[in-house]
């Protein structure tokens, strides 16, 4: 009588996420971009093999915080190797490859400045047209928003 063993999580779509943490921009030296693939070839390792371990060991943030805090960029060192180590590897863990669209800020000014006037109008009276604006620009941010 054979068990069946679940797969570990680690392993579901672990191809997929190495490529992307092999490709993650870390930053720019001088006009040239770096990705971790360059950070990692630069010490003479396998960007592959490395990542694949920082992706499926338990000591995976640690190996890859101690390549972040030997790497320098525009002579600056990384301010915070373990906190930006974590967040990668969260980003890569949950399908992002760096090169995403930065948040919609139009969407988020629409419903945040609106609700600025809606509460400088409480405080002199509520008319009917604070409250048109006011429902104009949060539901235009909110359109905006779930667009993007």
């Amino acid at each position: 009588m054979e068990h069946e063993v679940a797969p570990d999580p680690r392993d579901l779509d672990l191809e997929a996420r190495i490529e992307r943490l092999v490709r993650w921009p870390l930053g720019s030296d001088g006009d040239r971009l770096v990705t971790l693939d360059d950070a990692i070839a630069a010490n003479g390792d396998d960007p592959t093999l490395i990542c694949r371990r920082i992706l499926r060991t338990d000591g995976g943030p640690a190996e890859f915080a101690n390549i972040l805090r030997r790497l320098t960029l525009d002579g600056e060192a990384c301010p915070d190797p373990e906190g930006i180590a974590l967040s990668i590897l969260s980003s890569v863990r949950n399908g992002r490859n760096g090169y995403e669209r930065p948040a919609n800020r139009l969407g988020v000014a629409l419903i945040l400045i609106p609700g600025a006037i809606a509460g400088l109008g409480l405080a002199g009276g509520i008319s009917p047209y604070l409250l048109l604006l006011v429902g104009a620009g949060w539901i235009a941010g909110w359109r905006l928003l779930r667009r993007g």
